[in-house]
């Protein structure tokens, strides 16, 4: 964790001083560069202190939830037109079946969703994303399907652990081993049930299942 801050901090303070050097000076573009550069590692910073707070207080059991009527399809459709908007080149197939509303937390579902699709941004690179949405039963099941490198049998039943990275990950992703943490406890708050299949070069699949039943969800 020290060094996934520490990482962010370290572009900052390096681009800031070379910017504010006074034996040099620096065209128009370059400036701009450097302080895109310094913006998006001052995003990166808040949203690892953010995971970190998000993870305490999910531990804690001290995060609040308000529970209402809400639309999963289109939902799931801002985080994909949102993130769309930051990576132009990201393939999302949407596959919705008929659905009823449900009772959720909007924010916290949001945030679900959202570290789903970085995941699948991060670990499987240039591949399309499938997304299904449909009804089983009293449930509400949402698929989160990429083609990428997969993750092997041994270290599925981990992935949820908070700090928990899969050895030998690309050194290049940086993370905290807390997005799919902080899904699994969001998902269990829902009294849903979220779990993974994947086999190594034949991709992942993130499966959510919801309750339909909003008496399954005493206001907290």
């Amino acid at each position: 964790i020290s060094h996934e801050l520490r990482t962010p901090l370290g572009f900052i303070k390096g681009y800031s001083t070379t910017l504010l050097r006074q034996d040099t000076s620096w065209d128009a573009s370059t400036q701009r560069e450097f302080l895109i550069i310094i913006e998006e590692e001052a995003d990166r910073l808040t949203q690892l202190i953010e995971d970190l707070l998000e993870s305490a207080r999910l531990q804690s059991n001290t995060l609040q939830f308000k529970f209402q009527p809400m639309r999963m399809d289109a939902l799931i459709l801002d985080v994909v037109l949102r993130i769309n908007q930051r990576y132009p080149g990201l393939s999302v197939n949407l596959d919705f079946g008929a659905v009823p509303l449900i009772p959720g937390d909007n924010i916290h579902l949001t945030r679900v969703f959202e570290n789903l699709v970085s995941n699948a941004i991060k670990y499987a690179p240039g591949s399309p994303l499938e997304v299904g949405l449909a009804q089983t039963g009293k449930n509400l099941h949402v698929r989160f399907a990429d083609h990428g490198p997969g993750i092997p049998s041994e270290h599925q039943a981990m992935v949820f652990e908070r700090f928990y990275r899969v050895p030998g990950e690309n050194t290049l992703n940086t993370g905290t081993g807390l997005g799919l943490y902080i899904c699994h406890q969001i998902i269990m708050a829902h009294h849903g049930k979220i779990w993974v299949e994947s086999a190594p070069g034949h991709g992942t699949t993130f499966h959510i299942e919801l309750p339909l039943d909003a008496s399954a969800h005493p206001e907290t």
